[in-house]
């Protein structure tokens, strides 16, 4: 999301409050749209961040890591000549705009001192980051507009520096209470929504905030004018209750903003911040964070794909050969009847018919070669009838052992759609490369395998230890290894999933007990979202794993069942915290 010009002018203010006096001590550019500059202010250091991504510009200060490139960009290179060593004279934000200006002061190459301007415009594709000197002249900028982008505003070196081009829109603080609800109604005329007039009308207005309002007036004009106004009271006065809102079913960040916002409801979840600088970094870390454990899931869900769409095809080639195999008693019979009546055959025949005794000697016409003798074709048939058979039989070896590794694979899948952080994608990837179906070159060389970290904990409302796999190798791990053999062990039926045990080694489990440690079992499966999951449960002692299986696969005997309604938000109230 965009952050609007409110959300960045109280971004401005909090900095300037921290930064303002504050030496630039390096800079650093680690992409097209990215710039880190870090500042020494009141005996500490800080990682302030400029971004001109066109979904995640923003200007804040960050704990987030990031790569360096080896060779520094020009524009990163003019930045450190101009601005390192510099002092933060002022941020500020310009009014009803997206455009947050640094100005520093520094000295030059004749030791003169200087004042030089950092503009930060997050305006979606129009974003950019541009430096410009003590008479206002563009030093250089991220990105270059000429006259072929935009005839009304061209960011090049050499040019005076521009601020975009106003809207034909009015200024709500020229206006009373009564005159903006005049103006709401006028403007509503028509049929148009009080959240599309106020995007139309009013400077420095963002959708979010037009829909806030025209949600807490109820459509009603004169409630409009003043929850607008209240809101630009809170503005003035910096008071601020940044809120960020997160996706209920996997606790993703969807949005924040200056104040808690009534428009969503209960529809998502809640997180209030102290400052405005943190609710920012915390929200855009988290989609980072989220954005690369998506893109090595991907990168691993394709190697597992690749691999299933090779194993389908070779069932494709087995079932074939079964087919082909199911031919193969007709030709034990033509060799069988060839031989018993070589006495009576001739050369040089294309077919013969023969009494066929397997079926009250019915008259069977046998094709021949011609340029064999009976004999011949009769041993021909034999060999023939072998081969198929042959073939027959490795094929359903075959397809035994394909079949296998598909249920092993899809269970590598269902780990790694709800693996939920990089270090456990890390061990999936790791589980590969011993499988064979990475190389070692895919992944960084290890001397040592990596260790396989602990499963999951939850106590149930017993307080009863509840532990949980959260991939194939934690799960061989857990139920070979940690477990004792009299703790009881869970799994979804049929279905890969993670294996959870109940830590009662010996003891009796109580309903409620079996009854959540089958609900963790259930949630970490393919069931998760089903209304029912039927989860099977025995003693430790009943699971093994068969000679030459994959990790984590295993057979058990023994079992019960329990029918449990996957219950998500149960499960985490029973999670470790």
């Amino acid at each position: 999301m965009a952050l609007d010009a409110c959300t960045l002018s109280a971004l401005a203010y909090e900095l300037n409050e921290k930064l303002r006096g504050g030496r630039i001590d390096k800079i650093y550019q680690m992409s097209k749209s990215q710039v880190l500059i870090t500042v020494r202010s009141l005996g500490e250091n800080y990682r302030l961040l400029l971004s001109c991504d066109a979904s995640k510009g923003r200007i804040c200060l960050t704990s987030q890591t990031f790569e360096n490139p080896d060779t520094p960009p020009v524009f990163c290179m003019l930045m450190r000549k101009h601005l390192s060593g510099g002092k933060i004279l002022e941020i500020s934000a310009v009014p009803n705009e997206r455009i947050v200006m640094i100005t520093a002061e520094s000295t030059n190459e004749l030791f003169e001192v200087t004042q030089k301007k950092l503009m930060l415009e997050p305006m979606g594709k129009h974003s950019n980051i541009i430096l410009t000197d003590e008479n206002n002249r563009i030093i250089d900028s991220i990105r270059h507009i000429d006259f072929t982008v935009s005839e009304k505003r061209q960011v090049l070196p050499g040019l005076f520096y521009e601020f975009p081009p106003e809207p034909d829109k009015k200024d709500v603080c020229e206006l009373s209470q009564a005159e903006l609800a005049l103006s709401i109604a006028s403007g509503c005329e028509g049929g148009k929504s009080i959240s599309q007039m106020l995007l139309d009308t009013f400077l420095g207005m963002s959708p979010i905030l037009a829909r806030e309002i025209e949600h807490q007036s109820g459509g009603d004009y004169e409630k409009a004018a003043s929850v607008y106004l209240d809101f630009l009271g809170k503005m003035k006065e910096k008071n601020f209750s940044p809120t960020l809102f997160f996706d209920k079913k996997n606790n993703a960040p969807k949005e924040l903003y200056l104040w808690n916002l009534e428009q969503y409801g209960d529809f998502y979840n809640k997180e209030t911040f102290v400052s405005v600088n943190e609710c920012v970094d915390t929200f855009y870390r988290s989609k980072e964070t989220r954005r690369r454990l998506e893109e090595k899931r991907d990168s691993v869900l394709l190697i597992l794909e690749k691999n299933l769409s090779r194993l389908y095809k070779k069932i494709d080639i087995h079932e074939k050969n079964l087919k082909k195999g199911a031919k193969k008693d007709r030709y034990r019979i033509y060799a069988e009847l060839l031989t018993a009546n070589l006495y009576q055959l001739t050369e040089n025949k294309k077919e013969v018919t023969l009494p066929n005794y397997y079926e009250e000697n019915a008259p069977l016409t046998i094709p021949l070669d011609e340029t064999l003798s009976p004999a011949r074709n009769a041993k021909k048939y034999f060999e023939k009838y072998n081969k198929e058979k042959t073939m027959e039989k490795v094929s359903r070896e075959m397809l035994t052992q394909i079949q296998e590794e598909i249920s092993y694979l899809k269970s590598v899948r269902d780990a790694l759609e709800l693996s939920e952080d990089e270090k456990n994608i890390a061990e999936i990837r790791e589980e590969l490369v011993l499988g064979g179906y990475l190389t070692e070159k895919a992944m960084k060389k290890k001397k040592k395998e990596a260790a396989v970290s602990g499963p999951m904990r939850f106590f149930s409302s017993d307080g009863m230890l509840i532990l949980c796999g959260k991939n194939n190798r934690q799960n061989e791990e857990l139920t070979l290894k940690i477990a004792s053999k009299s703790d009881l062990w869970l799994h979804i039926r049929n279905i890969p999933g993670s294996h959870t045990v109940i830590r009662c080694q010996g003891a009796d489990v109580s309903d409620q007990t079996l009854y959540e440690a089958a609900l963790i079992a259930a949630q970490y499966s393919k069931s998760a979202k089903d209304t029912k999951a039927a989860v099977d449960y025995t003693r430790v002692k009943y699971v093994k794993k068969p000679s030459g299986a994959k990790p984590g696969m295993v057979i058990y005997d023994n079992f019960e069942t329990i029918i449990v309604e996957p219950d998500a938000s149960r499960v985490e109230q029973l999670k470790e915290k």
